[in-house]
């Protein structure tokens, strides 16, 4: 009976110190698992910071763009000149009257 019992006493000191040691090892993990949620919370933070940084920017930005728009708009009146440098366009009849006085004299020499 006392090796009954001794067998037993064992068998609950090895479950025991499986349990002890998974105990253990479960709480070192959560332990590793807290610094990186610390860290993935902070930089989180960072960067909501940044985002709302780059909103005011944006902000700022179009604010800034509608202003020069609003100046150059006023500045041109409203109005577009548009210009063309083209060169002049050959007269066509001209051209045609040296064609024919060309062919003529061709005709007459055959």
């Amino acid at each position: 009976q006392i090796d009954n019992a001794r067998l037993a006493s064992d068998d609950f000191r090895v479950k025991y110190e499986a349990e002890l040691t998974m105990r253990q090892s479960v709480e070192a993990d959560m332990g590793g698992l807290r610094r990186v949620l610390d860290d993935l919370t902070l930089t989180r933070s960072g960067l909501e910071t940044q985002v709302e940084s780059l909103k005011e920017e944006l902000i700022y930005m179009k604010k800034n763009h509608d202003e020069e728009m609003t100046g150059l708009r006023s500045r041109l009146g409203g109005q577009v000149n548009v210009e063309v440098d083209a060169a002049p366009q050959p007269d066509m009849s001209e051209m045609i009257a040296q064609i024919r006085a060309q062919y003529e004299g061709i005709a007459e020499k055959n």
